[in-house]
């Protein structure tokens, strides 16, 4: 079977198992918002986050924005803030995370660029990314060492958005795959 017949199928049974009566269908502002990683080790339910119950009725009105290692991504922001109400935001970065990965093996990541792209499409790439371009990729793709500095890196360059209000909370969070245990790097109160 492949994915897409898959998705149908998962969709079919989903329509047929929960009310719709209880699908959110009215949208209603929320302060919260998490920006954490695309990567579904991330258990959003160890900060309370929970998914939509059994009959498809929501369990949290937190804001979840999903990005290559919990970066945040502009757009999602000026909405959340300024239209959809984001007062506070938890960055939530994690332990063995694809962004360091991608640091580590960086040299790796180019080889397969190279193999997986046309010589037109990778020249074009690259020089989307400019030169030099080994550091310019480490740069683009946000790329780090340790999930800890970057969170306050991450952090530090949220505050510095002109489309932040000075009023606006973020804290810098760091979860444990291995412990499910949420380190606080950066308390959006006291900074």
């Amino acid at each position: 079977m492949k994915w897409l017949d898959t998705i149908l199928a998962e969709n079919k049974n989903f329509r047929q198992s929960v009310s719709q009566e209880a699908l959110p269908t009215e949208r209603e502002l929320c302060p919260y918002a998490v920006i954490t990683c695309m990567d579904p080790r991330v258990n959003l339910s160890s900060i309370g986050v929970l998914p939509f119950d059994t009959s498809g009725q929501i369990q949290s009105q937190v804001r979840i924005i999903r990005t290559l290692g919990g970066i945040a991504e502009s757009r999602s922001l000026v909405v959340g803030i300024h239209l959809a109400g984001f007062k506070e935001i938890a960055v939530l970065m994690h332990s063995d995370c694809g962004c360091s990965v991608a640091y580590s093996k960086i040299d790796k990541m180019i080889e397969n660029l190279e193999s997986n792209l046309t010589p037109t499409k990778l020249e074009k790439f690259k020089k989307e990314i400019g030169v030099p371009f080994r550091e310019n990729l480490i740069d683009w793709l946000g790329a780090f060492e340790d999930p800890k500095n970057a969170v306050i890196k991450e952090v530090m360059a949220l505050k510095q958005n002109s489309f932040i209000p000075d009023g606006l909370i973020i804290h810098g969070l760091v979860y444990d795959l291995s412990s499910g245990g949420i380190e606080v790097v950066i308390n959006g109160y006291t900074t």
